[in-house]
């Protein structure tokens, strides 16, 4: 939707249409912010609706725009940061009460997951384009989703250049709010990043205007990008194309499935959060997969659900078959800490084999749920590998790279003088 960082315009209120305002638009940030003496009388902290025509870009209509920042000088500014931006080049776009049943999202993530590239051989000097990935699944019998990797062209008297770009689009029989359409695209950003662990923030989100026909665009930072990839299943398309549909319809129609994968999903997304929120965000899915999917054992609890999966924990974690009892009930006694501060602080993990133990319970979590989609056994050996990676080979490395000196010598017993 935007290819500059700064674009000119004039924007209004819908009630003084004949009062326009000359206004800057700028992209800082992945955010949109416009700078204008547009005002209203009374004091507010928040505009519902500002319109705008502005160079480059068309009709613009900006939705609960709040005041950034405002300066009184000869001329009163103000800075406004709308939460969402509708561009139309043929008309301005009412978004209270707006439908679609088409729409498709530009994200650049796409092109490194697919992983199809263009080669040039200079035996023959020429250049060798891969086919375009097209994967169709149907949803519903109302709505279907297609992911596609292709080429874009661009060229001139002086250059001919090719980008690679990557869509996710939606079709639906029934009509969509656009709150509705964002929660569709949330959904697919949060399968993803379960799948591949890495996303970036929309280039375009596009839909199809029913009252014209033509298409128009929409515009918000997205909550759900990331561009460092997270190594939790990082599963390329390739390796997952087969079992990609099942996948695509289990999780939106399997509500369980959603449920349990959300609180995974923070974990992934999640900024400098402490080892304890992260261990007890990943005990807190494990329970919340074992209520909806576990086997209904009398009497269960945590440990008991943790227990029938002794052979997976063996596996992943190399522990003794003999001392997995202990290991479960050490996790529960950490958790009992944590949260109800009853038990004294003897015999818990340190934080760093606590973020490890978050990983372990997280990946017990991430195969109870591939196996609910129906993924081939070929999928499932993968995921376990790269558990039993991140748990015994990571952890190993990050132990020795986080050894500190300082705190090794201090519990040493000092020689006495």
């Amino acid at each position: 939707m935007f290819k500059e960082n700064k674009y000119y315009g004039e924007v209004w209120f819908k009630s003084a249409e004949d009062n326009k305002c000359f206004c800057v638009l700028e992209l800082i940030n992945d955010e949109v912010h416009i700078t204008t003496n547009l005002s209203e009388r009374l004091p507010a902290y928040q505009i519902e609706l500002i319109y705008g025509v502005f160079t480059g870009l068309g009709y613009l209509t900006f939705v609960n725009c709040k005041i950034k920042n405002s300066s009184n000088g000869i001329v009163e500014t103000k800075t406004y940061k709308p939460k969402y931006t509708f561009a139309c080049a043929y008309h301005l776009i009412e978004p209270i009460g707006l439908k679609i049943n088409e729409f498709q999202i530009d994200n650049l993530a796409i092109v490194s997951w697919v992983r199809k590239m263009h080669r040039y051989n200079s035996l023959e000097d020429k250049l060798e384009k891969e086919d375009d990935v097209v994967h169709n699944t149907n949803i519903t019998e109302d709505l279907s989703i297609k992911i596609t990797k292709s080429t874009s062209y661009t060229s001139n008297h002086n250059f001919f250049r090719m980008d690679n770009v990557g869509y996710v689009d939606f079709k639906s029989e029934k009509k969509l709010s656009i709150l509705e359409s964002i929660d569709l695209y949330n959904s697919f950003q949060k399968l993803f990043h379960f799948l591949y662990g890495k996303s970036v923030q929309f280039k375009a989100f596009n839909f199809k205007c029913l009252s014209c026909g033509n298409w128009a665009s929409l515009y918000y930072k997205d909550d759900f990008n990331k561009e460092n990839i997270s190594g939790f299943i990082a599963l390329d398309y390739d390796t997952i194309k087969d079992d990609l549909s099942n996948i695509i319809k289990h999780w939106y129609n399997n509500e369980g499935i959603g449920y349990c994968a959300d609180i995974i999903i923070e974990n992934l997304l999640s900024v400098k959060t402490s080892h304890s929120r992260r261990f007890t965000n990943s005990y807190t899915a494990f329970e919340a997969y074992s209520l909806k999917f576990g086997n209904k054992i009398k009497n269960s609890s945590f440990a008991k659900d943790l227990l029938e999966q002794k052979q997976l924990l063996v596996d992943i974690t190399n522990i003794p078959e003999d001392d997995i009892k202990t290991y479960v009930s050490k996790i529960v006694r950490h958790r009992d800490y944590l949260i109800h501060r009853t038990k004294t602080k003897n015999n818990i993990f340190s934080q760093f084999e606590l973020l490890y133990i978050s990983f372990l319970l997280d990946y017990l979590v991430g195969l109870g749920l591939v196996k609910q989609m129906e993924v081939s056994d070929k999928i499932i050996e993968k995921i376990i590998e790269r558990a039993k990676s991140t748990y015994q080979d990571m952890q190993s490395v990050n132990r020795l790279l986080n050894k500190d000196l300082l705190v090794d010598n201090n519990n040493k017993v000092q020689p006495s003088m």
